[in-house]
């Protein structure tokens, strides 16, 4: 399995100051301090060369919010500053989510094998994975489910010390499908 080491997130750069002239009026944001409410606040529409104007006087970038508005949405901002942050919160994101990571049983799969399977779903838990386990049957092996379910049973019984049920078992056809989650 390979790894991707390419970990920088990619964002799409907005439109900012001289870009913004396609615009005859723009909605113009400022908020001076992002927790407090301050006197210089202001959120109204103006023409873009009074935006451009307050750009000066604030020492400050104008930075596309939302282009697709009418009219656009404008903000008053450190360019750099506004950058960091969008970063900052995709990758918060991106942590939060939860990969579920899959494991295929078979009916004649040996004591053994079944052990480092149970220790690869243990991996994956810890990690903090969700992990879909299924068990495949084909042939003969559809006529006698419920031998054939006892290997899905052994696995169960081996993760219960470190796993729960996000779903529990149903069977799809010929396969027998559930999700295990951390305890």
């Amino acid at each position: 399995m390979a790894k991707n080491f390419n970990n920088k997130i990619k964002v799409e750069e907005p439109r900012i100051n001289g870009e913004l002239k396609i615009y005859e009026e723009v909605r113009l944001v400022y908020k001076e301090n992002v927790n407090e409410k301050s006197d210089n606040d202001f959120n109204r529409i103006v023409p873009i060369s009074e935006a451009f104007e307050m750009s000066k006087k604030y020492s400050l970038d104008l930075v596309e919010i939302n282009g697709k508005t009418t009219p656009p949405i404008v903000r008053l901002c450190d360019y750099s500053k506004y950058l960091f942050e969008l970063k900052k919160s995709l990758k918060q994101k991106s942590k939060n989510t939860v990969v579920c990571k899959e494991l295929q049983l078979s009916v004649n799969i040996s004591q053994h094998d079944l052990e480092i399977k149970v220790k690869k779903a243990k991996e994956f838990i810890e990690h903090g994975d969700k992990v879909k386990v299924v068990l495949s049957m084909k042939g003969r092996e559809l006529t006698r489910k419920e031998v054939s379910k006892e290997c899905f049973n052994k696995f169960i019984e081996l993760s219960n010390e470190f796993a729960s049920f996000d779903s529990v078992p149903k069977e799809e056809g010929n396969k027998v499908i559930c999700v295990l989650k951390k305890k």
